[in-house]
């Protein structure tokens, strides 16, 4: 009788064990991007979160988050630090596409505006390496900037142009390759003058209305007046 007490206890905790294990809780703290993105989540294209595990978010590596947060709700243009806990879930209960670690908001720790929306808007140029274009020019140059898509479109003032941002921080920009129509204008000087200053612009700064790019000695290569 005693035996069989003993090996029932055993069975006993090992299910508990096993349970617990299956169900352990852990906890993880991250930032959420303030801006979501196309992604491939499995089932189809849907919008994924953006995480980052660190602290510097001048230089943050973001990456795909693609599980709900049970009790977190998402805000465009706020950066969320929070904490959550990680429930370890039984695979044989799980669907073969969704993931086997259940998220919960434990809290938000740190919000703030991302200072990046900031530029999400359409912009007019004024000026070219310091120089003030003539506003007799019907064709002036503009830059949209779509902070949610990391995209650039616009005009160089001949051609339209599309692009995308590689790298963006408080201050620092990279652009990616820039694509553009390529018809020829009477003048090609300001086109020209705009798409070399572009390219070659690598910092940023939002005065009010206007916009101002510098290159990567921190010269002025654009200034921008914001479009209403």
């Amino acid at each position: 009788m005693t035996l069989f007490k003993t090996l029932s206890l055993l069975f006993l905790c090992a299910i508990i064990s096993t349970s617990c294990s299956s169900n352990a809780n852990e906890t993880t703290t991250f930032w959420v991007n303030s801006m979501k993105v196309d992604c491939d989540a499995g089932a189809g294209k849907a919008q994924c979160l953006q995480i980052y595990k660190g602290d510097d978010l001048e230089h943050a590596k973001w990456t795909y988050f693609y599980s709900p947060i049970e009790g977190f709700t998402f805000e465009p243009g706020l950066l969320k630090k929070i904490e959550v806990s990680e429930t370890h879930l039984d695979p044989k209960d799980v669907p073969a596409d969704a993931s086997s670690i259940k998220y919960t908001l434990v809290k938000v720790l740190e919000e703030m505006l991302d200072p990046r929306m900031h530029l999400h808007d359409i912009w007019a140029a004024t000026h070219i390496n310091g120089n003030t274009l003539n506003k007799e020019n019907t064709f002036i140059p503009t830059l949209e900037i779509n902070i949610s898509r990391m995209a650039i479109m616009g005009t160089d003032g001949c051609n339209n142009y599309t692009g995308n941002i590689k790298s963006l921080g408080d201050k620092n920009i990279t652009f990616g390759p820039i694509a553009g129509t390529r018809k020829m204008c009477p003048n090609m000087e300001t086109p020209d003058a705009f798409n070399k200053a572009l390219n070659h612009s690598a910092s940023f700064k939002r005065d009010g209305l206007k916009l101002y790019l510098f290159d990567a000695n921190g010269k002025e290569t654009l200034r921008f007046n914001k479009i209403d």
